[in-house]
């Protein structure tokens, strides 16, 4: 009988290298592809299953041992709840289920990859190539297409969340990175991130994006003036960089806000700032009278459509994520909502009691969301949803201890 021979030492990496490849393929098209590619989102549907059949198979006992990952739990629990919750308002009255539908596919995806059979420095290099790929991909919309406003794969806002949150990572690992490939990479990322997310126009996140940079910096770096002046400068550099490499692109969406906030302020609602308020009253108006369960999606778009103001009535949603869900779900949803969000800074300790974590990364990404829901409907988009459930995944795994040492011994 011919025993079989085990694979030589460089066969064997190649094919570990190939199979994390497999298993984070779902991340690389998400990160690479659903944001600047038109119409690519639905291979995420059709590739998490792939990866999940493999990995039932392939790895059996990844499912109990990521359930009881202490950073993970938190996450995985109320993406659960979330979902079921959301998926119940969907039988009974026909709300939206790509919420829900979304949610499950993630969740399934981050029970079954054995995350601790994964590189954390491949993760690292994906998250940072991402940031670049990002402002290539912008680049190339704006100054080769002529677009105005980049971010067609989904539209601009979406578009500059996603930028936004590459940047905050990048920034992170360029801060903290002593490895000088990775810092370098890293520093690419900040640029081309920042500059994609200039790129897009929306005022919203251009306005919050220092705010939470110069919380970043702060948690990292040792509390000194020197070391706050530093912080300083780093959120004046990118501020003013970011300024004066789109002058002409900022100055107009600033001009743009002074005339729709003296119209608004003369009655004239016919303009974004306005839109706003008309559909903010509409969201506290619907929330009044259903304010356990909601109105609705159905009865809310229907509210939404009669109203006078005819650029308000042609909105999907009402460009705020809060007033959103509290009008379409109540103050169940809405708690529901805000406990997903916040679950990434929840670890469960060896007592089986939820800690609260705020470490400088994951806290910071979470800070980006919650103030970008406070002008726009981020989780309206699937996309989205995507990102922020799978990129705090990548985020959470990466800060377990065991990889933390792994990416010590890589130079971070």
């Amino acid at each position: 009988m011919t025993v079989a021979q085990p694979l030589p030492a460089p066969n064997r990496t190649v094919k570990k290298f190939a199979e994390s490849l497999f298993l984070l393929s779902p991340l690389i098209v998400m990160l690479f592809s659903i944001f600047n590619f038109v119409d690519t989102k639905w291979t995420l549907s059709r590739l998490i299953p792939l990866v999940c059949i493999y990995c039932i198979f392939r790895y059996k006992g990844a499912m109990k041992t990521n359930w009881h990952t202490p950073s993970l739990k938190p996450l995985m629990t109320s993406s659960l709840v979330v979902a079921l919750y959301f998926s119940i308002t969907h039988v009974l009255r026909g709300d939206e289920f790509g919420f829900s539908r979304t949610l499950f596919t993630c969740l399934f995806y981050i029970l079954l990859v054995p995350w601790r059979q994964v590189p954390s420095t491949l993760m690292t290099y994906i998250l940072l190539f991402a940031a670049v790929f990002c402002g290539l991909n912008a680049g190339y919309e704006y100054f080769v297409m002529g677009l105005s406003r980049v971010g067609i794969a989904t539209n601009p806002i979406p578009y500059a969340l996603y930028c936004a949150m590459l940047c905050i990572i990048s920034l992170y690992y360029l801060l903290i990175a002593q490895s000088l490939a990775i810092r370098s990479i890293a520093g690419i990322g900040v640029v081309f991130s920042t500059a994609a997310l200039m790129m897009t126009g929306v005022r919203g996140v251009l306005l919050f994006l220092p705010a939470v940079i110069f919380y970043l910096t702060v948690r990292l770096l040792p509390a000194s003036k020197r070391y706050y002046s530093l912080t300083l400068m780093i959120v004046g550099a990118l501020s003013v960089g970011g300024y004066w490499g789109f002058k002409d692109t900022i100055d107009s969406r600033l001009q743009q806000t002074v005339k729709e906030l003296q119209s608004t302020s003369s009655g004239n609602k016919n303009n974004s700032i306005g839109v706003r308020l008309d559909l903010w009253k509409t969201a506290l108006s619907a929330s009044e009278s259903h304010a356990i369960f909601g109105y609705g999606d159905l009865a809310l778009r229907e509210t939404i459509a009669k109203l006078p103001n005819p650029s308000a009535a042609l909105q999907p949603h009402t460009h705020n994520q809060f007033l959103d869900t509290l009008a379409r779900s109540g103050l169940v949803g809405l708690a529901l909502l805000l406990a997903w969000i916040l679950s990434p800074l929840l670890r469960i300790s060896s007592l089986n009691k939820a800690q609260l974590a705020l470490t400088p990364l994951v806290s910071s990404l979470v800070l980006m969301v919650l103030l970008a829901g406070l002008t726009d409907v981020p989780f309206h988009h699937t996309h989205l949803v995507y990102l922020y459930t799978l990129l705090m995944t990548m985020i959470l795994v990466l800060a377990e201890p065991e990889n933390n040492l792994e990416i010590s011994k890589n130079g971070v």
